[in-house]
């Protein structure tokens, strides 16, 4: 198996691998001997071909079908952490193969539920364990043969509803940020082979924008050749939204990007744009600045203002952003001075 990974500055500090959660060998550069190798029932290394990028495995038995991972780790200052995985199947499994995690709803809401299924296919021995890993955590195991059939591991931030939790599905209430990232399910055939497959996926928890973005623009009106500034917010969310302005429909070199804490583990986006306006951008009335707001494939919005010269009719309101005309009062109060005005003429006249 073969660990693809690019250099940086700081080079490596050591290489781990894992089948499913129990890690089975290490390279370490720093340390002497560099290689590592950790006792997991079934697996046999052959720690002289095995390297920084490779290791390779000796005697594979069916039942060591499941998810291989390697996780590269950077030196100092920051020690980043990289991780892939992949699956290895061995023929003649003995009728047991896990195929997919489904998550549903595949993006969850903060505070909402969430529903983990594991399907596999068993044919020919019975179930002997199901056990859900978040990340090398387990948390939730069904087994059959044992009483009660459900247990539950203490892990921080999962609440597990046992009544429709069971052997293909576990549901998560109330779910938090620090719940995003890999789940597990480990399926163990029962006696004779014992065999296991795992596969996994990625739960993200989120909070969408609870509003549509605002603009704030610069001053009330614009003209061809006035220089437009303007700033588009998000509400507060997790992630932050890209950002995005147009004028009638035509993207606008992006400005800064600014994002800010908002409490509760949210931030709030901020875009600045500043453009010369010129006669093409009035050539049907006044420009239209448009900021869209954008949550990967989840979630899309926008708001958008007109920007009409001094002398244009409607006005807009600046902030809220609103057609408005003039009242009835203030009609009125036109007719009179025109009308006060034709009797001092007529009396001058005679």
């Amino acid at each position: 198996m073969a660990c693809l990974y690019e250099l940086h500055d700081y080079g490596i500090y050591s290489v781990k691998w894992y089948r499913g959660t129990q890690e089975f060998y290490r390279y370490s550069p720093l340390e002497n001997p560099t290689t590592r190798v950790l006792p997991v029932n079934g697996i046999k290394i052959d720690r002289l071909s095995s390297n920084e990028t490779h290791v390779v495995l000796l005697r594979v038995m069916p039942n060591l079908s499941g998810n291989y991972s390697c996780e590269v780790i950077q030196n100092a200052p920051t020690y980043p952490h990289y991780e892939a995985t992949a699956r290895l199947d061995v023929v003649g499994i003995g009728g047991l193969r896990a195929t997919d995690l489904r998550i549903s709803p595949p993006v969850v809401q903060r505070g909402s539920d969430a529903t983990l299924a594991c399907l596999y296919e068993l044919t020919e021995a019975p179930l002997y364990s199901v056990k859900w890993y978040r990340g090398r955590h387990e948390f939730y195991r069904y087994s059959p043969t044992e009483t009660p059939a459900t247990k539950i591991f203490p892990f921080a931030g999962i609440n597990v509803d046992l009544a429709r939790s069971n052997q293909s599905q576990v549901v998560l209430t109330r779910v938090s940020f620090g719940l995003s990232g890999n789940f597990s399910c480990e399926v163990t055939a029962d006696a004779p082979s014992f065999a296991t497959s795992i596969v996994s996926n990625t739960m993200e928890v989120v909070v969408l924008p609870p509003t549509s973005p605002k603009i704030q623009t610069s001053q009330h009106y614009y003209a061809p050749g006035d220089v437009l500034r303007a700033n588009c917010t998000s509400g507060p969310s997790r992630p932050p939204p890209e950002l995005a302005f147009f004028i009638n429909d035509m993207p606008v070199t992006p400005g800064t990007y600014e994002v800010q804490q908002a409490g509760e583990g949210l931030v709030s986006a901020q875009l600045y744009v500043q453009i010369q306006l010129w006669p093409a951008h009035y050539e049907r009335g006044a420009p239209i600045l448009r900021c869209e707001a954008k949550v990967t494939d989840l979630y899309r919005d926008d708001s958008a203002v007109a920007l009409y010269s001094a002398n244009s009719d409607p006005k807009i309101e600046r902030g809220e952003w609103k057609l408005r005309s003039p009242s009835s009062g203030a009609r009125q109060e036109m007719c009179q001075v025109f009308l006060l005005f034709l009797i001092i003429v007529w009396a001058n006249n005679t």
